[in-house]
């Protein structure tokens, strides 16, 4: 029988609408702050939604200079502000480590359309292109810019399962670490949606919010009266390793990501279904080796669309059955909007945040009871209480579903 590795989580990094550090983040999130505000470029002026979640200051936090950022998307530059926190905290590259053998794995699914955007203008409006078209739009930017910056020769990689893609991209390194095919992974996601043609395609699909007068209450998870989602921005890194290794280099342990559940729904590219979230939580439970009351919060999707949120109430009920009401679910994208590929990977470091902190943040926004939105979504502020392994839930149009355990180190 095969003997798997425990896989570690020994550093993380942020760029969000909260704050580019982990401790910015994890306050506003905690205090119940909105990262949502108005969109007043007059690039947006005649679009339905005129509301996003942005990364404040970003520039204030580049590692990298003005001549580097012109060659990136706003995908990769929120990726390297994320990576240079991750790697250090980390202690990479580091002489006890084989650069050779660290993989970057990044999710990252609409931000080559975004930046692809403004070379297409140009193109079709003056006939003018640049040779930077292809190098800049590439969704594949975030983990290559990640690699050449640091060296890391590892398996190099990105990772397109729409909203699932950081939770698929992290899964996938865990497998990579436990089977023993390498020691230590970059991995997570990064997106940024924030072009004028990327925009007008959400509102033609009538998915977003249109409460452009109150943009930090706009987004309202699992409330009767949510209307859509809002579209952010961010980038959440990690660096996964073998246990062994962690403690050979002696470095802190932060978290173990226990378990990885995928599947797919196969029904409609757009309307989810409860089977295949099911059959994802259930998955990562069995492949962590633990039963569903074991589990003590979970970290939801909550899109704040009408059809996910019922679907993903409906499926956690499947799972955890009576045990569902009493379990603890959070939703952060009140606060943070949407990130698509890299939202996944802010919910792992809110989780990895609340088994450190034993709080878990609550779902702002949440105004009005709906019936078949019915379990405890931890709407009345932050929740102080043992939390020692959680469940979080990634669903993705197309049908992919992605879902991680993570639990306390040790």
């Amino acid at each position: 029988m095969q003997r798997f590795e425990r896989v570690v989580v020994t550093g993380m990094g942020l760029a969000s609408p909260l704050g580019c550090s982990v401790a910015e983040f994890w306050d506003g999130l905690v205090a119940g702050r909105g990262g949502v505000v108005a969109l007043t470029s007059d690039a947006f002026a005649k679009l339905s939604t005129r509301i996003g979640a942005l990364v404040p200051n970003l520039e204030a936090h580049w590692n990298f200079g003005l001549k580097a950022a012109r060659r990136m998307s706003r995908s990769s530059q929120l990726a390297l502000v994320a990576a240079a926190q991750a790697l250090a905290q980390a202690g990479l590259p580091g002489a006890r480590v084989n650069s050779e053998e660290v993989a970057v794995v990044v999710g990252s699914s609409i931000g080559g359309f975004a930046a692809s955007d403004s070379f297409f203008r140009d193109y079709y409006l003056h006939g003018a292109t640049s040779p930077l078209v292809i190098p800049i739009s590439m969704n594949h930017g975030p983990a290559s810019n990640i690699s050449i910056r640091y060296g890391l020769q590892g398996p190099l990689m990105a990772l397109d399962a729409a909203c699932a893609s950081a939770a698929h991209a992290i899964g996938y390194c865990y497998n990579l670490i436990r089977t023993g095919q390498l020691d230590v992974a970059v991995t997570g996601g990064a997106d940024s949606p924030f072009s004028t043609g990327v925009m007008e395609a959400w509102c033609s699909l009538r998915a977003l919010s249109e409460r452009n007068a109150e943009p930090a209450t706009a987004c309202r998870p699992f409330s009767a009266d949510r209307d859509g989602m809002v579209l952010g921005e961010a980038a959440g890194i990690l660096v996964l390793e073998s246990e062994t290794s962690a403690r050979r280099r002696g470095q802190p342990i932060l978290a173990e990501i226990a378990g990885y559940g995928a599947t797919s729904d196969s029904f409609h590219l757009t309307q989810p279904t409860p089977v295949g979230p099911e059959r994802a939580m259930r998955r990562a439970l069995a492949d962590a080796g633990l039963a569903p009351k074991q589990i003590d919060a979970v970290n939801a999707h909550g899109t704040a669309t009408t059809w996910n949120d019922r679907i993903e109430t409906a499926a956690l009920k499947r799972v955890f059955g009576e045990q569902a009401y009493a379990l603890p679910v959070t939703a952060h994208k009140g606060a943070l909007g949407h990130s698509i590929a890299a939202s996944g990977a802010l919910q792992v470091i809110s989780c990895i945040q609340s088994l450190h902190h034993s709080i878990l943040p609550p779902t702002i926004n949440y105004r009005v009871p709906d019936p078949e939105c019915d379990l405890d979504y931890v709407t009345s502020g932050a929740r102080p209480g043992a939390v020692r392994i959680m469940m979080s839930n990634a669903f993705a149009f197309g049908g992919s579903n992605a879902v991680l355990i993570i639990r306390q180190p040790g």
